[in-house]
């Protein structure tokens, strides 16, 4: 910890230096409260994720910027860092008349572009069910970002595998490549946003993962001081999580294959400082299975053919400022059950169902 903090103080003191000559920015948001959930003590937790930034540009004359983002993740409640050192991002880049092309750890993109259909962002106990190939960010991935043309708009990355060679050996000799799971990863995601109506689609193919993918479809409309949105997401996991992406979920589901298919329909009403928000999920898992060799056999007991779960949530958002939000959130879950319900929550848990209220404060800097 004493390295991070040392390491903030430096980053800060090279911006004060660089800023004559380049635009630099120091960022941020702090979010914490109480959280209460089935199975589990009052604890003190987080709706969207804290972090401190820092993120630049550099004229290159005409029309082109070299740019730079690196971003630490948190907790406000305990100080604790959240998983890799800069857990958020980490890259480096150019932009021009072409777009933008940014080398390092990325937003993944199809969480970037489907998340916009949850009005809670995909995070804290009111986000709609995940996918097992949900990741925010990948690692060792270039990333290509369009201009805006006519509404319209084209993301692409490309992410190299930890082993890209599949016929590497170690030093004993053995092969290095694990039942196919050594694949390089690549997304598209398309976006059509003219202000009232928002489409999207994505794919994405990630890395290390056995070319297990996810793609999505969906929509929104805004009128006034509301905002509805329809998403439908598919995935098709081949039972290795991503290794490259360094990210705290990388081994939940190891081991374990699913097809999971994910409905979300949601709405927004804003006026003045309030907003309320809710949303109805439901997901549909099929053809669970251990992969031969997964360490996870205490997760099922037996293959599991289907079952479906349905999620129920309201939030309700005051603005104290543009940069200050109080907020509470409830949500239910409803497993078909208690098999797939230790799927979502782990093997310990006992219930088929979860309920969870949440209460805390935003702040943006």
């Amino acid at each position: 910890m004493n390295k991070t903090l040392c390491s903030l103080a430096v980053m800060t003191t090279l911006c004060g230096m660089a800023h004559a000559q380049s635009n630099v920015t120091l960022y941020g948001l702090l979010d914490t409260g109480l959280v209460k959930e089935t199975g589990s003590d009052l604890n003190m937790s987080q709706w969207n994720s804290s972090r401190i930034g820092f993120k630049g540009t550099e004229d290159l004359g005409n029309g082109y910027q070299a740019t730079f983002q690196l971003e630490k993740r948190y907790f406000v409640n305990n100080g604790t860092i959240n998983g890799t050192e800069w857990e958020g991002a980490s890259n480096v880049g150019l932009s021009g008349p072409f777009g933008s092309v940014r080398l390092g750890r990325v937003n993944e993109l199809e969480t970037e572009s489907f998340r916009r259909l949850d009005p809670f962002n995909e995070e804290g106990i009111a986000s709609m069910l995940l996918s097992t190939l949900h990741f925010n960010r990948i690692s060792n991935t270039i990333r290509y970002d369009s201009p805006v043309y006519r509404n319209f708009s084209v993301n692409a990355s490309y992410t190299l595998g930890t082993n890209t060679d599949r016929d590497s050996r170690d030093s004993y000799g053995n092969l290095l490549k694990t039942n196919g799971a050594d694949n390089d990863g690549f997304a598209v995601s398309l976006n059509y946003d003219n202000g009232p109506i928002l489409l999207l689609a994505n794919f994405s193919r990630l890395s290390d993962s056995d070319n297990s993918f996810i793609w999505s479809l969906g929509g929104q409309y805004r009128f006034g001081p509301f905002k509805t949105s329809l998403g439908y997401e598919q995935t098709r996991d081949n039972g290795w999580k991503p290794h490259a992406t360094g990210s705290s979920y990388a081994n939940k589901y190891e081991g374990v294959r699913s097809r999971q298919d994910n409905y979300i329909l949601s709405g927004e009403y804003a006026t003045g400082p309030h907003k309320v928000a809710a949303a109805f999920n439901y997901m549909k898992i099929r053809d669970i299975r251990r992969e031969s060799g997964s360490s996870d056999d205490s997760l099922f007991l037996g293959n599991y053919d289907s079952g479906d779960a349905r999620k129920y949530s309201i939030g309700y958002f005051y603005s104290l400022s543009k940069r200050t939000t109080l907020y509470g959130q409830l949500a239910y879950t409803d497993f078909e059950d208690k098999t797939l319900a230790r799927f979502f929550r782990g093997e310990t848990f006992s219930g088929d169902s979860v309920t969870g209220i949440s209460l805390g404060i935003n702040h943006l800097f």
